[in-house]
């Protein structure tokens, strides 16, 4: 006999927060997550980093709890407790044992709810989060795509370190800290996503008890549209390599060509069948690692296509990059390529589906930028709807070379890129 089918909920309580739910009885685990409505495009001048911090700030200590209670809550019963930061929002992730589903709403209600923010916890922290901000920056795989998002976002809050800066971090203070968890961490600004093996009506109960004391306030307001920069930086370093990201602004979460864009990327750069990949490691033998990726937020998107070479062989890398893009571009993609990149795409997602986490994210966004539940079969319908036309016509609107920028990191004994790294050959047309 086949497992039930999973059943999917939703509720808006009293207070404006909004709870979703998938039940699914063939498993014996639940994962939760509590989303705030607010990242790093949300801060303002002196606050880069801020939303970053104070996730870290609530697993330090709240009323009710010490750090290392918070640590052990779940661990103590086989579960797990997790979180991060992006651009436009931050999340508190919990996954545990069915029975266990009354314990892990009650620690992430006091996560989020009730922080401590004690003076002394924040001073070591401050030392936590710099060590974190020197590792990235001597990361040149990581700190290359901060540049990129400089380029991009053209000084546009969207383009906001996620960690901040040295600078920007050791000056918060406990005042401005409480401030900005008081105004971001109110009922409307705050999503509950659980997916799982639980009761939904106990599910509902609980939630309404454990964050029964969420403030009242204003959802976090949708910032200015970022005006979209492009330019060419080189950033001249000593380093054994050179990084490089070339790419465009990209789609909107919600736009009606997303799903091209995502396919678009995996014909691309998506695993070692990629064309990037096959030409630009397997036939020419100029990088280890060469990949894309499509990044989407409520108003806009990034593509880039990123690769670490040989500084004498970065230039060679980057024009067979550019011949890739024109090439899609200019002549589409064979059936049987189109074909095998949607199996990839849909494969990934029906895989997705075996995570009680992945499934709870996955809900999670689709309230976040849609405001619905987003089924499977539409996403498959979606993905097979895609003709080799429209990967063409996406080709050709967002990478055509006069929207491309590029960002190279290393190199300092090469000549630094400009503009004309970009131009097409004299004969061929862009």
């Amino acid at each position: 006999m086949s497992a039930p089918a999973p059943r999917f909920h939703h509720h808006v309580l009293p207070s404006g927060i909004v709870l979703v739910g998938e039940e699914i009885e063939s498993v014996r685990s639940v994962a939760v997550g509590v989303w705030a409505r607010v990242g790093a495009r949300h801060e303002g001048p002196g606050e880069g980093g801020l939303s970053h911090f104070l996730e870290h700030m609530a697993f330090k200590g709240t009323t009710r709890r010490d750090a290392f209670e918070i640590a052990w809550s779940l661990e103590a019963v086989g579960g797990h407790l997790d979180a991060y930061t992006g651009r436009e929002a931050t999340c508190y992730t919990a996954r545990a044992l069915e029975e266990h589903l009354d314990l892990a709403l009650d620690v992430l209600a006091d996560l989020t709810l009730r922080p401590r923010f004690d003076p002394a916890d924040i001073e070591k922290e401050k030392q936590v989060v710099l060590e974190e901000i020197h590792n990235s920056e001597d990361t040149p795989d990581d700190r290359v795509h901060d540049l990129f998002a400089d380029v991009i976002w053209s000084a546009h809050p969207l383009g906001n370190r996620i960690l901040g800066t040295a600078e920007s971090v050791t000056g918060f203070a406990p005042e401005a800290i409480s401030a900005y968890h008081a105004r971001h961490y109110v009922a409307p600004n705050l999503l509950v996503a659980i997916a799982g093996r639980f009761d939904w009506d106990r599910g509902v109960d609980q939630v309404s008890s454990h964050f029964a004391d969420a403030p009242s306030g204003a959802p976090t307001p949708t910032p200015t549209r970022p005006a979209i920069g492009r330019a060419v930086s080189h950033h001249v370093e000593s380093l054994q390599q050179q990084y490089l990201c070339v790419g465009a602004p990209g789609l909107p979460h919600e736009h009606p060509d997303r799903y091209t864009l995502a396919l678009l990327s995996t014909i691309l750069g998506g695993g070692m069948s990629s064309r990037l990949f096959q030409r630009v490691r397997e036939q020419e033998g100029l990088a280890y690692a060469v990949y894309t990726y499509a990044e989407s937020y409520v108003d806009a998107g990034m593509f880039c296509a990123a690769m670490n070479v040989q500084p004498a062989h970065g230039r060679r890398a980057l024009q067979v990059t550019l011949e890739e893009f024109d090439r899609l571009a200019s002549e589409g993609v064979p059936q049987g390529d189109l074909d095998s990149a949607k199996a990839q795409l849909k494969g990934g997602l029906l895989l997705s589906l075996e995570s009680t986490s992945s499934r709870m994210q996955r809900l999670a966004r689709s309230q976040l930028y849609a405001g619905r539940r987003i089924t499977v079969d539409e996403l498959v319908a979606a993905i097979e709807r895609i003709s080799s036309s429209d990967v063409r016509r996406v080709a050709g609107e967002l990478l055509a070379r006069d929207r491309l920028s590029l960002v190279a990191l290393g190199g300092s004994d090469v000549r630094p890129y400009d503009a004309t790294d970009l131009v097409a050959p004299k004969g061929r047309v862009a």
